[in-house]
């Protein structure tokens, strides 16, 4: 058994010996390394492409709109202040509430008031007149009584029409 286990084994070695003599094994040179990695770069084909984006572009005009960031209070108080800076009629530098009335005339067409500002200048007012800061107009003198309707800006940036009625005597009220 011995003999036949050592000849199969020998017959193994030498069958597998010659096999691989058969197979040459390339000689490895830097040259060979070069191309063979220059030929994997070539074979790569990238697959990918980059899809083109749409560029949108949206235009912003700001004309008549509100800038969010200010306070509302705070552009109302700026627009008093720029309509105050350009009066020049010292009627239109104080409150309507503020004027009194000091008698009133009736000359046979119109009415005329005479009216005191809180720096006590006196002024003489017709109906029609522009007084008072919030660009007022005297819309009605009667016998007793002056009506002024001015356009004040309420909490919503609107313009709503508000009546001031100044009396002749205060104890009419």
């Amino acid at each position: 058994m011995k003999k036949t286990l050592t000849i199969i084994l020998v017959l193994m070695f030498s069958l597998t010996g010659a096999y691989s003599c058969k197979k040459k094994r390339p000689v490895i040179t830097k040259n060979t390394v070069a191309k063979r990695a220059t030929e994997k770069n070539s074979q790569r084909t990238f697959k990918f492409k980059p899809k083109p984006y749409k560029i949108e572009v949206v235009n912003y005009d700001p004309k008549g709109r509100r800038d969010p960031f200010l306070s509302v209070v705070a552009l109302t108080k700026q627009k008093i202040e720029k309509k105050r800076k350009k009066k020049i009629n010292p009627l239109e530098n104080y409150d309507v509430a503020d004027f009194k009335v000091l008698g009133i005339v009736y000359d046979g067409t119109r009415y005329y008031a005479s009216v005191m500002l809180p720096d006590g200048k006196a002024f003489t007012v017709t109906k029609g007149m522009t007084v008072g800061l919030y660009d007022g107009k005297i819309i009605d003198i009667t016998p007793s009584q002056i009506v002024v309707r001015e356009y004040v800006m309420n909490y919503k940036g609107q313009l709503k029409p508000k009546d001031t009625i100044l009396k002749l005597r205060k104890e009419e009220e």
